[in-house]
């Protein structure tokens, strides 16, 4: 609206801490001619034009949860400001007010809130008081009321919807102005008019970006001056280097030059008719074109980095089915190989293929004639472009080392039918973006796999008990004299069966908690329901027994921890309380006392963190010994706290002699095991106690139940349930199983947050909870885990079962490797396809209001996906430094 030109979708993700516009802008020409300029409102108005304002008073717009004080910073200057100077003149020549609070009601409370009506009120009024404070100017003055971007239904924005890019636009004068449009809605007009309106309303030129045009009730009734101002702007606009003359609307330009020519030398009132007409024409065409060349597709790097990313899918492909053979074929591929090359060898192969791939960039480069910033060969490019061809060569000898090794996949034919399915829909689904519905419509494409997926499994369970039920009454041989399997079909038929069930209505209720994507968007779902006044009741319920199920899961999950004194227990619940009192302070939940309405919220929030550093602190510590050193046994007082202990499993006799070279004389990797289960497991209960924090009251409820869909459906995808043949070894696929299917849990319940594809369905409000001012980390932070708060339980849910599965450290570790294999091969693969995807329809119609919003999301999701691989990493490294630490604690004092 400043400068006059249509940013870029990127623009949107640089939004946190942005920097100072450097081009040109309306402030900037009225700055140079000497108007004096006033803003009061968001400071994001003084950060992107710093020393361009006469007079300002700044408001911080990034605290979403305040709707009252911000406004009220910027009515408390308008009698001052509005009111006349000693020669009824205003004392500003361009006055900005920016209002808030609407847009944070709408962020907070949705589109339907009863909050809306009494701020338009209130902004009705600021209206009427400035068009009377007008009125005693001895001046015409000119006010423009408008909104910087719409709102949907949820109260979000960022999207394409009509009710998101269409805003009204009200333009009033003081003084002899009648409206040229009748009642009603107007003609529609481009955001970028707003600049060059207000620059000839200033008496400057427009901004040297600006793509847009006078408004045209605003334009000057005489004919004479009206076709002068339509002139200058279109020949401003022709005369921009990236404007082609061949085209038809520098011809229609021409002719009505032309055409205004002759009406300056005749006065025909029918040249200047059609003037007017080309004018327009010319003007709405060479518009168009500006917007839709604003960016510059950078089609050689784009293409270098899709190809480099197929590379990273090949190499990844390669480790990962490398990583699922069994464990004597790994060990024998990587120590019967058939040559042994030495390690000057692979240095000269590195180098020479790093050369060769650098060689290869550069010859494509000339052959291309690309001016892209990659060939550039400036000082600044030039590493990145070595980089690159190091990445080429690494991958590539990542992919030669795992061809080479990857001798015997028969691990895999364990696989059932149920494998298939998750892995044939994992497939499938990067492939269904070819279609722009299935971007918008993602959610249902996920809601098809797992209905599926539920289904199936239901089908399959009962068919499996009924069949061997029917083959004990018949007295079949297969199955007589098994008790083992009589057990484990009874148990799938009392409890599993009913449990899967329950969680398929669970599903269907969590499925209408939140309208989601774009077509069904504006029907009403459970959310709403329980969010209108009168159903607070309902409402208070679900943030309860969410809450409740919350602590209890956590409670339970203490068992792999050191519980001393059960103080990890007294942690969590006082965690949980102080979760439950920030809804009370915030008016969520009804207090049980008047006074903890007057809480301050950030001072619980601080408080809440300080337990969860305490929690961490405190199991390291007694892990490490410490409190053995100080006379407190654990033994004496948690539960199955031997397995904790540092102890000698051998005494050195006459017939056993320890070799340090070939043995640990201690039980330490019994100990890290112990120490990765447990610190595991508490980081699945500090996320879900700090996503139960940052959720909307409607949405706690999600929490304990991606936790309670993890358990049930790892046990349903177990390879050993359903098989009477006990002795396979299965290792590998139920690794497999287990992570795509938790991997489809986070996804599916991303959707049922009520998240989308789209901008407008990122919650603002979760990144500012328990902050006191802003910071562009600890927001965006919050708002990631918040927005990927399914995917995080998931991925922290299936983890913490790997390592309390595993029967000894080394299975852990391969466990984990494997998981972590398939789920970055899943996420480069995502991303590479859609890029491809996406640089195909690189200028189709919906290319930034589809196509770019969700290649945002899979780069946040990646960055989310690395940041939780190295959380692993580092549980692994923290309980080598902790054994370490231990051993030398216990060893000093004596103590075994």
């Amino acid at each position: 609206m400043m400068t006059g030109s249509v940013s870029t979708f990127a623009d949107v993700a640089l939004n946190f801490g942005a920097p100072a516009v450097r081009g040109d802008s309306v402030l900037r020409v009225a700055a140079s001619r000497g108007r004096r300029t006033v803003m009061y409102g968001d400071d994001t108005w003084i950060r992107l034009f710093p020393g361009l304002w006469s007079e300002y008073d700044g408001t911080t717009s990034f605290f979403v949860t305040d709707y009252t004080e911000v406004d009220n910073n910027v009515t408390r200057h308008l009698d001052k400001v509005l009111a006349p100077d000693e020669k009824k003149q205003p004392k500003f020549d361009l006055l900005v007010l920016h209002y808030l609070g609407l847009d944070h009601i709408g962020h907070l409370e949705g589109a339907r809130s009863t909050k809306i009506k009494p701020k338009l009120v209130e902004m009705d009024e600021i209206v009427k008081k400035i068009y009377v404070a007008m009125q005693k100017w001895d001046r015409n003055g000119i006010l423009i009321v408008c909104g910087d971007h719409g709102m949907r239904d949820a109260g979000g924005h960022g999207g394409s919807t009509p009710a998101e890019v269409l805003v009204p636009l009200v333009v009033i004068k003081s003084q002899d102005f009648e409206c040229p449009h009748p009642l009603g809605p107007g003609p529609t007009v481009a955001q970028v008019d707003v600049a060059p309106t207000i620059s000839w309303l200033l008496n400057a030129p427009p901004p040297g970006d600006s793509t847009g045009r006078i408004l045209p009730s605003l334009l000057p009734a005489d004919t004479r001056q009206h076709l002068y101002l339509l002139h200058i702007i279109a020949e401003r606009m022709a005369k921009q280097n990236d404007l082609p003359t061949d085209k038809e609307f520098y011809k229609q330009f021409e002719r009505a030059e032309n055409q205004f020519a002759h009406y300056l030398a005749t006065g025909q009132q029918s040249a200047a008719k059609i003037s007017k007409e080309f004018y327009e024409q010319s003007l709405a065409e060479m518009t168009e074109y500006l917007n839709g060349t604003t960016v510059d597709f950078d089609m050689f790097s784009i293409v270098v980095a899709i190809i480099l990313l197929y590379f990273i899918v090949a190499s990844l492909l390669c480790v990962t089915l490398y990583s699922l053979q069994p464990d004597h074929s790994r060990k024998h591929s990587t120590t019967k190989r058939g040559y042994q090359s030495s390690n000057a060898g692979r240095i000269v192969a590195f180098l020479f293929m790093l050369c060769l791939s650098g060689s290869g960039l550069i010859v494509a480069c000339f052959i291309t004639e690309t001016k892209s910033q990659l060939c550039s060969f400036n000082g600044l490019w030039l590493p990145v472009l070595l980089v690159v061809a190091a990445a080429f060569t690494i991958t590539y000898f990542i992919m030669k080392t795992g061809i080479e090794r990857i001798k015997n996949l028969s691990s895999l034919n364990e696989l059932n039918a149920i494998d298939f399915l998750l892995i044939g829909g994992t497939v499938f689904h990067a492939w269904s973006f070819f279609g722009t519905s299935f971007i918008e419509e993602e959610h249902m494409t996920w809601y098809f796999f797992w209905n599926t997926f539920m289904f199936f499994v239901l089908i399959r369970s009962i068919v499996v008990v009924v069949m061997y039920w029917s083959k004990k009454m018949t007295g079949a041989t297969e199955v007589q004299e098994k008790p083992g399997l009589d057990e484990k079909m009874s148990a799938v038929g009392i409890s599993i069966v009913p449990k899967w069930v329950l969680l398929i209505a669970l599903h269907r209720y969590l499925r209408t908690m939140n309208q989601t994507g774009d077509r069904w968007l504006f029907l009403p779902d459970t959310a709403d329901w329980l969010n209108e006044p009168e159903n607070s009741l309902y409402l208070e319920l679900h943030v309860i027994i969410g809450t409740i199920m919350t602590v209890l899961i956590c409670v339970h999950n203490l068992v792999y921890t050191n519980n001393l004194m059960y103080i990890h227990t007294a942690l969590t619940a006082a965690a949980a309380t102080c979760t439950f009192c920030y809804r009370v302070a915030t008016h969520a939940v009804h207090a049980p006392f008047e006074d903890m309405k007057t809480w301050d919220p950030i001072i619980i929030v601080s408080v809440f963190w300080g337990i969860l550093m305490a929690q961490f602190i405190y199991e390291i510590i007694t892990y490490v010994g410490f409190f053995k050193s100080c006379g407190v046994h654990p033994a004496e007082h948690a539960m199955n706290s031997k397995k904790f202990d540092y102890v000698k499993p051998k005494t050195k006799t006459e017939d056993y002699i320890y070799d340090p070279t070939i043995e640990e004389p201690w039980n330490v990797e019994e100990v890290k095991l112990n120490l990765a289960r447990s610190l595991s497991h508490l980081m699945l209960n500090n996320m879900m106690l700090v996503i139960l924090l940052l959720m909307r009251p409607h949405n706690v409820v999600m929490v304990p139940s991606v936790y309670i869909t993890c358990v049930v459906s790892s046990k349903c995808v177990d390879h050993k349930l359903l098989d009477r043949r006990s002795a396979r070894n299965t290792d590998v696929a139920d690794v497999l199983s287990r992570t795509l299917v938790h991997m489809w849990i986070g996804i599916l319940f991303f959707f049922y947050q009520g998240n989308s594809n789209s901008l407008a369905s990122v919650d603002l409000g979760s990144g500012y909870v328990g902050l006191r001012e802003y910071s562009p980390v600890r927001v965006a932070t919050r708002m990631g885990l918040h927005a990927y708060a399914g995917p995080a339980l998931a991925g922290a849910v299936l983890f913490c079962t790997l390592a309390a599965e595993a029967r000894d450290w080394q299975q852990y570790l391969k466990s984990i490797w494997r998981a972590t294999n398939i789920l970055a091969l899943h996420r480069v693969y995502a991303v590479v396809l859609y890029t491809v995807i996406a640089t195909i329809f690189r200028h189709h119609l919906f290319v930034w209001s589809v196509f770019s919003p969700k290649l945002l999301y899979d780069f946040v999701a990646t960055v989310f996906g690395v940041q939780a691989l190295a959380t692993i990493g580092y549980i692994i490294f923290l309980t080598h430094v902790t054994s370490w630490l231990a051993r030398v604690l216990i060893t000093r004092s004596g103590l075994r």
